[in-house]
Formats: structure tokens, sequence, C-alpha cells
């Protein structure tokens, strides 16, 4: 809760420092990823791990002209075959942009819903023994955790380089997922705001 109060507070003083010819920017994605879906359920659990899939989204930065830079960001990511699954979280996004360095840190801090097939046998523990195979799909909310590192290409293109993050649900119930994927950033024209 701290975590999300210090964000919150960081954002607003953000959007309140006064600059002139602050930009927005828009800004798309795509990446490859390796995706890991776990289930839990009391004390039953199943997991697959290292599923290929893909991550695509958009994010926002707010008209604000410093090295540090926030936004939203909304994201949808898939699975590819029976292991795979979904996810779509939306999230707060804080950005650094160097002057001379290419390298642009973020990390986002949100909620999202993810979804993903089971076998029933896949779920270990006694309330499943003795109980047929059979897909049974389970989906449930959680936020969502993430950072990453983009550098930049071009005013046009950023190489997503490494994101690493997770959209986890309670501790002891639901599903929950975990990513690390690269990619390409495009960003939009840039649209300038006087302030």
């Amino acid at each position: 809760m701290t975590l999300f109060r210090f964000t919150t507070l960081l954002s607003l003083l953000l959007l309140l420092v006064p600059k002139q010819n602050a930009i927005a920017q828009t800004s798309i994605y795509g990446s490859v990823a390796l995706v890991n879906y776990d289930f839990e359920n009391n004390n039953t659990s199943a997991a697959k791990s290292d599923t290929a899939g893909f991550v695509g989204g958009v994010f926002y930065n707010f008209p604000i002209q410093s090295r540090l830079t926030a936004g939203v960001d909304v994201r949808g990511s898939f699975g590819v075959g029976s292991r795979g699954g979904a996810l779509a979280a939306a999230a707060l996004r804080i950005g650094f942009v160097p002057e001379r360095v290419v390298l642009r840190p973020y990390f986002q801090l949100g909620g999202g819903v993810v979804t993903s097939t089971f076998n029933i046998n896949e779920i270990t523990g006694p309330a499943t023994q003795g109980l047929s195979q059979h897909l049974t799909r389970f989906t449930s909310g959680g936020v969502e955790f993430a950072g990453g590192l983009d550098i930049r290409l071009s005013d046009s293109f950023d190489l997503r380089a490494v994101e690493l993050g997770a959209v986890a649900g309670a501790s002891n119930q639901g599903v929950g997922s975990a990513f690390l994927d690269a990619g390409l950033v495009y960003h939009l024209h840039k649209r300038s705001h006087k302030l």
C-alpha cells in the first residue's frame, strides 16, 4: 500500500509541475514473450511455464517536460497453444528519459485480468485426487507489476530490450501470470502543449 501511495503522489507532483512546450506522446508496442501461468486454490496448484506468446499495447505519456515521464499503459498478451492463456491490464507508467543516454528505463503499477485453462489432473492436492482429466478455464484479477528497459533507436522507434512483469492475485486463490519479453516500440507523432 505504501508503494501505491508513493507512486500516486509522485505522479500528481509530476502533473502539477508547469513547463513550457510540454509534449504528449502516444506509443504502440509489440513483443515476443515467454509467459508462465499459475493456478492456486487453497492447497492445490498447477503451473504452465515458458509458454511462447505475444504482448501488445499502447502507452500515453502526459505532457510533462521533465526527465521523469508519467503516463498510462494498456496492454494485452496471448500465450499460444494448449499451454497458453491471455492477459489484459492497465497501469500507471513512470519512465526516465536521460538527456544524452539512449536508455529509457520504466516501471508500471496497475491491475489486470488473467485467464488460462488447466487439466484438472494437473492440479495437485487431495481435493482433485481420483477426478478424470478435463480442461477447465480459470479467470481472475490481480495487481500488475512490470519494469523494463527501452533503447532509443530513432525519434520514431525504440528497442524494448527487456521487460519483466507479473499479474498476481490473492496469495492462495486464482490465476496469475509472469512474463519476460522483448520487442519494438513505435512513437506516434508528438503533440506540443503550451502550459
